[in-house]
């Protein structure tokens, strides 16, 4: 957009005269220079339109007048008395001069803030995410006034270099904190990687599983407590699951394998504890870049950037309440699945309990039945001899005697035998008692559906999120190279464009 105009025009006098009109963008005021027809040879007139009208030094001629306006959007941006040939280039002029200086007040507001950026990035000795959030917030501003073309090409490679700097000045620091921080996350995952080690230790000599459940759970809580990198939080949190694995297969049997109820909800736990973390981070990000523009939005130049600012809070606002919800609706889900988890472990001691019970009891009911068949076996001659006595009227009171100590045999047989009815009655409510716990495993097995759908989303969720942190300085890279690139590009075809233009307008 040019900020110099030179036409043909006269005065009121209709003296026919050259007029050069320029914008003063830091002033916000238009001069116009007019020169009297006599100077305005054809010498003078080009080096105006190739080197004036471009920023170059030239030298006027000794006579000439030279008029001053503020630019305002109602009053007219030529002198009393003077009119041009093209009248529409100057109202067409008026307007785009007005957007010009609003751009430029833009401009130094953003170039000030980036002064302030600048000056906090060489106060650190260290790196610090808080000063990178403010400069990609910052970035993420002007972008946007790029996108809506409300900044012109040189401010925002002015802005774009600068920034770029400052960058590079945070990507070493930060190399140099990633460096540290990973030599206290290998410590840390060697010390935890030993205690598991006597974890395991213990669990294989067959040493106390309550005590070592505890041991796990004061490691997993102070896990949760230590920043780890990446692959160091993977490995001992997957280490740390196994473990507990081993304790609850040791405890409860196979009931406790990876399919088991307790097993599906602790992964749910494990991959929601994961995204609540995830959540909250965001959250306390988001809440740091709206204080920061609540900060600035009293320092803003001009109604353009105080309406800017303030939809940007809103923004921010409206995207911190929503991530709000999501975080309290993670906190519900939390709270149910820890105590869907404390039910099943219920759920496992009474399996287990019953479990043993059940063996208990058959192994109860095979020796009464091997005792009642070895005593109706020892005494099944007697029985029958007895029987023949008791037809025989005649019997003899010796006889008497023995069909009476027979019958006390008899009646031993007889409790014998309803001690085994007692005992199959009890095997049938066992059986029964076993056939309601299929029907409720049966239940477990379908709401097994709707859970393994919302793992799977979480999984993928995470995985995404994943995914996100890794390509976005990619993207951020390949963004600033293509900006460089296309921005000369653009630059030098505008450029071209500009003198066919103007020497298509001359002729």
């Amino acid at each position: 957009m040019r900020t110099k105009l030179i036409l043909w025009g006269k005065t009121e006098n209709d003296e026919k005269v050259l007029v050069a009109i320029e914008l003063v963008e830091e002033e916000n005021k238009v001069k116009t220079y007019v020169f009297k027809e006599d100077d305005a040879t054809e010498e003078f007139y080009n080096l105006l339109l190739n080197e004036w009208r471009f920023d170059k030094e030239i030298e006027f001629p000794s006579e000439y007048k030279t008029y001053e306006k503020t630019l305002t959007a109602a009053e007219d941006i030529l002198p009393e008395g003077i009119l041009v040939d093209k009248p529409d280039l100057i109202s067409r002029a008026k307007s785009e001069w007005h957007f010009v200086v609003l751009s430029k007040k833009l401009y130094d507001l953003y170039k000030d803030e980036l002064e302030d950026l600048k000056e906090k990035v060489n106060d650190l000795s260290e790196f610090s995410s808080d000063v990178w959030d403010d400069l990609k917030g910052f970035w993420s501003k002007v972008q946007t006034h790029v996108k809506e073309k409300n900044l012109f090409r040189n401010h925002v490679e002015s802005l774009k270099n600068k920034t770029d700097e400052l960058f590079q000045v945070l990507k070493q620091l930060r190399n140099k904190t990633d460096a540290e921080f990973r030599e206290k996350s290998q410590q840390y995952f060697d010390e935890f990687n030993a205690k598991l080690d006597e974890i395991e230790e213990k669990i294989e000599k067959g040493l106390g599983l309550q005590p070592i459940f505890e041991e796990l759970k004061v490691i997993q809580k102070n896990f949760k407590e230590i920043s780890f990198d990446r692959d160091h939080r993977r490995k001992l949190w997957n280490r740390i699951d196994k473990e507990f694995k081993k304790v609850k297969e040791k405890r409860f049997g196979s009931a406790s394998n990876d399919r088991s109820p307790l097993a599906r909800l602790q992964r749910r736990l494990n991959g929601l504890m994961g995204a609540i973390e995830k959540m909250n981070a965001s959250i306390e990000r988001d809440k740091k870049e709206l204080e920061a523009n609540k900060n600035k939005i009293g320092n803003s130049d001009g109604q353009l950037e105080v309406e800017l600012r303030k939809a940007r809070l809103m923004m921010i606002e409206e995207r911190i309440t929503s991530k709000s919800e999501k975080f309290q609706d993670m906190l519900k889900t939390k709270e149910m699945l820890e105590s869907r988890i404390q039910n099943e472990l219920r759920k496992e001691e009474e399996r287990k309990k019953y479990e043993e019970a059940k063996k208990e009891a058959e192994k109860r009911i095979k020796e009464k039945v091997k005792e009642s068949s070895k005593l109706l076996q020892e005494n099944e001659e007697d029985l029958k001899k007895a029987s023949d006595k008791i037809k025989d009227t005649t019997t003899t009171k010796k006889d008497k005697k023995v069909i009476s100590d027979k019958a006390g045999i008899i009646d031993d047989v007889k409790d014998k035998a309803e001690d085994l009815a007692e005992k199959a009655g009890e095997v049938f409510d066992e059986v029964k008692d076993k056939a309601e716990d299929i029907i409720d495993e049966v239940k477990d097995k379908a709401e097994n559906l709707t859970d393994k759908a919302e793992e799977i989303f979480d999984d993928v969720k995470e995985k995404a999120e994943d995914f996100s942190d890794k390509a976005e300085d990619i993207i951020e890279d390949v963004v600033e190279k293509a900006g460089t690139i296309a921005g000369t590009i653009m630059k030098k075809v505008k450029e071209t464009i500009d003198e066919v233009k103007n020497k298509l307008e001359e002729e």
